[in-house]
């Protein structure tokens, strides 16, 4: 079996390695190893695109599914090599050169170049960035004590999973996507988990009091204790975090604290660059920034989105798959570009959540079933067209309608679901 140090070392070139490729010139240069890069590198060279690919990320890993790291990964029930995307011999006969291990501080748009932490460059012709987004951290004493944790990377999620089992309560702070996962994975662990909440519904983002109280009296019965209105003041600890003290002045014991309350994304190696950036790197429905040769996608884009006749920037596994199948079709020449209905899922305790469409900007929502019953959908409505839906125990046939409508932008009172 591989261990984890040979599995980390694996086709990993050191930083200083890549000095003998310096200003060398490649078809294809792209930054960042996540879902996104993957796909594109399986896209493009699908749709007939050739020349030389180089692949620069600062992680030492292949690229990897992010999901996994707040479920399965973290309970242990799968290994740091279930979590590939691909394996080490796609890239082989895809003519991959893989640069592990190296971070890029800087794009020469004029020279057609990037810069890495070690000096040396690369030529492209060719440039997809796909550097993805990093955690946001608490402005607070006692951040970074030991014990306290943020969770984006393989190497979070496994320093996470190593300190859950020398301690017996953990604090997890934030009700987006990657603390309700994280609460839940780590009760299952066998840990009193406290989750701490800004907001007073969970999920605030969806805006939906049903699916709120639902997952507030789900969690309470599998023994985490929710926190809402609160936040924390300080992480308190001498060599390591044993103590989380919220602004209402409550104190939490805690050996382990996860902190989840969103991410930004990582452009700060493109100053100066020229590339346009608004809450991500801009770009059109083919993924084109506004210099030539330049392209972004998953996660890092905010991309605009026919549907809607607006930007976005969307966190999503779904988006990262879908975003990188189509960037690899255009980097190659064909058609391609941003066509669908989005769609994101979440899973904690069972319970399976899923949102089409965009619900940021509803103006109305109507509720029909129970999520308690396990049979639930949300519509969203933005000037009486349906926007979105968040739903729950539905058959493929009926979300495959709930795109079709939220596709055609239906009208609230002459749409029909048949909802099951």
């Amino acid at each position: 079996m591989t261990s984890k140090a040979d599995f980390l070392r694996r086709k990993t070139r050191r930083p200083s390695d890549t000095n003998v490729l310096e200003m060398q010139k490649f078809e294809l240069v792209i930054v960042g190893g996540g879902l996104t890069t993957a796909r594109a590198i399986k896209e493009y060279r699908a749709t007939g695109g050739g020349g030389r690919i180089a692949l620069l990320t600062r992680e030492r890993t292949l690229p990897y599914h992010r999901p996994p790291l707040s479920k399965r990964y973290l309970r242990g029930e799968s290994t740091a090599e279930q979590t590939l995307v691909e394996p080490q011999e796609f890239y082989d006969e895809h003519e991959v050169e893989l640069l592990l291990g190296n971070e890029v501080t800087a794009v020469d748009t004029r020279r057609e170049a990037v810069s890495m932490s070690d000096g040396a460059r690369l030529g492209y012709r060719k440039l997809l960035l796909a550097t993805g987004a990093i955690p946001r951290s608490l402005d607070v004493a006692g951040a970074d004590l030991p014990g306290v944790f943020a969770l984006r990377s393989l190497e979070n999620a496994t320093a996470i999973r190593e300190s859950a089992a020398q301690t017996r309560d953990a604090v997890v702070v934030g009700s987006g996507f990657i603390g309700m996962e994280v609460a839940a994975s780590l009760t299952e662990l066998g840990l009193d988990v406290s989750l701490v909440s800004r907001d007073t519904d969970l999920f605030a983002q969806l805006r939906s009091p049903e699916i709120s109280e639902h997952l507030v009296k789900l969690y309470r019965e599998r023994g985490v204790e929710i926190i809402r209105g609160d936040q924390v003041a300080a992480f308190r600890g001498r060599s390591r975090l044993d103590t989380v003290e919220l602004h209402t002045g409550r104190e939490l014991g805690a050996g382990l604290a996860v902190v989840g309350v969103g991410v930004q994304p990582a452009v700060s190696f493109l100053e100066g660059s020229g590339i346009a950036t608004d809450d991500g790197i801009l770009v059109d429905e083919r993924f084109r920034t506004n210099l030539p040769n330049v392209y972004a996608a998953g996660d890092v884009a905010r991309f605009y989105d026919p549907l809607f006749g607006r930007s976005r920037r969307i966190e999503h596994w779904s988006n990262a798959n879908y975003q990188g199948a189509e960037v690899g079709k255009v980097l190659a020449g064909a058609d391609g570009g941003y066509d669908t209905v989005s769609t994101f899922f979440t899973e904690s305790f069972g319970l399976t959540l899923k949102v089409f469409g965009d619900v940021s900007q509803h103006d109305d929502r109507v509720a029909r079933g129970s999520f308690a019953h396990g049979d639930a959908i949300v519509f969203y409505f933005e000037r009486g067209r349906l926007v979105g839906t968040l739903h729950t125990g539905q058959t493929d046939e009926t979300e495959a309608e709930l795109k079709r409508l939220i596709g055609t932008r239906a009208r609230a009172e002459s749409f029909a679901v048949q909802h099951q």
